[in-house]
């Protein structure tokens, strides 16, 4: 599995905003082995707003297909430049040897 981690620094009291714009655009969730998304905001430091996308996968192939989808470039299209409240972005993979799958509850 992959873990792709988004940390995003954005203008203080715009977290919302970047958090509306991720729902409304991408169809992250319809990929073949996309395995699930957490989306974290923190509101309380001083000088910023950050948001953390971590997206999960089946294998590194999966994420980078996602990366050259339609959606993706759909999703991350903003003109030539980012949105003027992104102060900083920074992305980091993890490569996760899965031992034994989560338990579901319909099982």
């Amino acid at each position: 599995m992959i873990i792709v981690n988004n940390q995003v620094q954005v203008k203080k009291g715009c977290a919302d905003q970047l958090v509306q714009r991720f729902n409304k655009q991408g169809q992250v969730e319809y990929m073949e082995g996309f395995l699930g998304m957490e989306v974290w905001v923190t509101r309380h430091t001083t000088d910023y707003d950050e948001v953390i996308i971590t997206t999960r996968w089946n294998r590194k192939e999966d994420f980078t297909n996602w990366t050259k989808s339609q959606a993706f470039r759909d999703a991350h299209s903003h003109g030539k430049e980012k949105p003027d409240f992104i102060i900083k972005n920074k992305i980091a993979y993890y490569d996760v040897l899965v031992t034994r799958q989560a338990l579901r509850k319909d099982a």
